[in-house]
């Protein structure tokens, strides 16, 4: 059992482009003392037994992910939390999604949902599940992260630091259990018609 009750989890390869991006906002969050007594820092491939492993026992869970295709612009950053079932971001980027939930095209799509999936079934869940995803330009192998995804690593970073250390949403109702319905902080909620489905 962690000594953490949050657990922020980097999605990719570091191989293949943006695909990169879950490991760059680790590394990022690796150079900020504040979060060592707050969260264990963690990369993933995506596979979705490693993931369920990964966040089993934890209250928070944050997967960081870069996805394929979307009408918004390369770098554009949305979140989703499973538990409320709110999406932050664009109406017209949410349509475009895939089966498993996350925007077509995601090379992990399949992982993060039959990891949420299995998990609800094998009652391994962590006590709130929040993704947040970067809309990559290039994943092809060798290349490095794009200009406008490596431009949201900091951002990003910035924002998931401020979310653990209870500024944001996240440390909000800590008392009223994952379901509670929340707000994601300061960005427009979309519908529920236009969220993603676990």
């Amino acid at each position: 059992m962690s000594a953490f009750e949050t657990i922020v989890i980097g999605v990719g390869t570091d191989l293949r482009g943006d695909d990169g991006f879950g490991g760059a906002v680790i590394e990022a969050l690796r150079k900020q003392p504040a979060l060592r007594d707050r969260a264990l820092l963690a990369r993933c491939d995506g596979e979705p037994a490693r993931m369920i492993d990964l966040w089993e026992g934890f209250r928070y869970a944050l997967v960081i992910d870069a996805v394929r295709g979307g009408s918004e612009r390369f770098g554009f950053v949305y979140r989703h939390d499973f538990a409320s079932g709110t999406t932050s971001g664009s109406a017209r980027q949410q349509r475009e999604t895939a089966p498993g939930g996350e925007p077509a095209g995601n090379g992990h799509a399949i992982g993060l949902g039959a990891a949420v999936r299995l998990g609800r079934v094998l009652d391994r869940l962590p006590g709130r599940l929040i993704l947040y995803a970067v809309h990559g330009r290039d994943f092809r192998l060798g290349a490095p992260l794009s200009g406008p995804v490596a431009q949201a690593v900091p951002a990003l970073a910035g924002r998931i630091s401020r979310e653990v250390l209870g500024v944001l949403s996240l440390g909000e109702g800590r008392d009223q259990g994952p379901g509670a319905r929340r707000s994601s902080g300061p960005v427009r909620v979309l519908p529920p018609r236009a969220t993603l489905r676990a």
